[in-house]
């Protein structure tokens, strides 16, 4: 079948976008992007709309007379003038689709300005690959930028890479790991300061929770500095989350108690009853949902995955053939199949939420960075969403 010429709402979106959500949430942190202004503004938009809360990021405003007759010199001020302004401990300098293309060199004058803060040019041109791209090399930049040797491994703590998300998740996160007495070393990137990538290679283990945006960090953070990486599912409700530490438990070779487990909520398992469910997200954490799912005997009817990264045979092996699987379809397959599959509830983010709305399809956000949405607390939330009652305290 020949691709579309003419993609409608693709599922995929540019490599700059990566790296600026790589980026947004790491703390003192500005990010400058060598390009038009409306890079910026349509990207922090959507941040902003995702709950994810970005940091300063600024543009350079490129004009028609800067994409003629370059503006290196122009990026250097900038970076200068921001330094000057805010102080900050880091400036990330990017380029775009603009400043690629008529080759701006964001390395170069990264290196030539004179700034009390810490300065990282990084190529992110927005054709250049997509934003799984722009995740996987930024986080790489920030290990070869600031990992330091460490002085000595720091017994039961653990990093968490690729977690880009900060807020009530990553709190989750660092309270489940405390439950076996696990301390989180430092996050790349979600909250993270200079000081925390510096550190990076004094942990036991590194556990990668997303792994298109951080086995590759994992993997050269390992031979830079030896520091051993597992692979982990994001962990949804109870059952997940004891799976989760199961996994980081073997990998550090300790023992941990487990708590017992609770009652599966049957007022959730009679609200699931008889729906036929969609999932739509990235790879990660439609796996995860399924696993969550699972736990209340219900395999999602659809799902619906923005990119492949082995997620087609793994979804087979938890739900079998009878769960249709699409990989970066265009937006009338979605619907399409929405309506085929007589879908009639969406776990989704905020793209999903006026499709669903057009087709009288319950939709509920697992997306929103103000939302918990991982560990116990994310299931309690999910419960409560799903059966309209007040959520239980995490009391295990």
């Amino acid at each position: 079948m020949t691709a579309s010429r003419a993609v409608r709402i693709p599922r995929t979106t540019c490599k700059l976008f990566g790296a600026i959500k790589a980026l947004a949430t790491i703390k003192r942190c500005v990010v400058l992007v060598h390009g038009p202004k409306g890079c910026v503004y349509h990207i922090n938009y959507i941040l902003g709309m995702r709950g994810d809360r970005p940091s300063e990021i600024y543009s350079t405003c490129l004009d028609e007379h800067d994409v003629i007759f370059g503006a290196e010199e122009k990026l250097k001020e900038a970076i200068e003038e921001l330094d000057a302004r805010l102080h900050p401990d880091l400036i990330a300098v990017l380029s775009c689709c603009v400043s690629s293309i008529i080759g701006e060199d964001v390395v170069a004058a990264a290196k030539a300005a004179s700034t009390g803060a810490r300065v990282v040019g990084i190529e992110a041109g927005g054709f250049e690959g997509d934003f799984r791209t722009g995740y996987s090399e930024t986080l790489c930049r920030l290990v070869e930028e600031f990992v330091q040797e460490p002085r000595e491994v720091r017994e039961r703590s653990v990093n968490l890479i690729g977690l880009l998300r900060a807020g009530p998740d990553l709190r989750e996160l660092v309270r489940i790991l405390g439950l076996i007495d696990l301390q989180v070393n430092a996050v790349l990137t979600a909250g993270a300061t200079v000081g925390d990538l510096e550190r990076l290679g004094s942990a036991a283990l590194s556990i990668v929770v997303c792994e298109p945006a951080g086995k590759e960090a994992g993997e050269l953070l390992e031979r830079i500095c030896g520091v051993p990486f597992i692979i982990a599912d994001i962990p949804i409700g109870y059952a997940a989350t004891l799976r989760f530490l199961d996994h980081v438990s073997a990998a550090l070779g300790i023992v941990h108690h487990v708590a017992e487990e609770p009652g599966i909520d049957d007022v959730c398992r009679t609200a699931l009853a008889g729906r036929r469910v969609a999932i739509v997200s990235g790879p990660t954490r439609a796996i995860s949902m399924t696993l969550f799912l699972a736990e209340f005997d219900l395999s999602p009817a659809l799902v619906i995955v923005d990119f492949d990264s082995d997620t087609l045979a793994r979804l087979r092996d938890l739900i079998g053939p009878e769960c249709e699987i699409l990989i970066e379809p265009e937006q009338e397959e979605i619907r399409e199949r929405l309506e085929a599959c007589r879908i009639d509830l969406i776990f989704g983010g905020m793209l999903e939420k006026a499709l669903a709305a057009s087709l009288g399809i319950e939709h509920l956000d697992m997306m929103h960075g103000s939302q918990r949405t991982l560990g116990p607390a994310g299931g309690e939330h999910l419960i409560a969403a799903l059966t309209k009652q007040r959520p239980r305290r995490p009391g295990w």
